[in-house]
């Protein structure tokens, strides 16, 4: 089983300067729209990892004193072929008397 189109989106705080990171596959990039790395793998495969390592480098400000909040990370991705509740069309059979042409495939 592999993943398709995975994404994975690490908050960053508001204050980022400067980011460095490296990754063993996909392609990383620092959206400063979103204040989030953005992490792509277009095929993962399974029994795989990848890491990500990342550096941050934060404006220097002496009057605020706020604590950094820390967002969840959020993750899309497709696994084909599978669905969570595990339900599994085996076949599909269609009575019509009007002459209806069936699709062989469901989705």
């Amino acid at each position: 089983m592999f993943a398709l189109g995975v994404v994975i989106k690490i908050p960053v705080p508001k204050k980022t300067r400067k980011m460095n990171f490296q990754v063993t596959s996909g392609k990383a990039k620092y959206n400063s729209a979103i204040d989030c790395l953005v992490w792509k793998i277009r095929k993962f495969p399974g029994q795989t990892e990848s890491t990500l390592s990342a550096e941050v480098e934060l404006i220097l400000t002496i009057t605020e004193k706020k604590s950094l909040t820390r967002p969840p990370i959020q993750m899309e991705f497709q696994v084909l072929m599978s669905t969570a509740s595990g339900l599994r069309v085996r076949f599909l059979k269609v009575w019509e008397k009007s002459g209806y042409n069936t699709v062989e495939w469901v989705r």
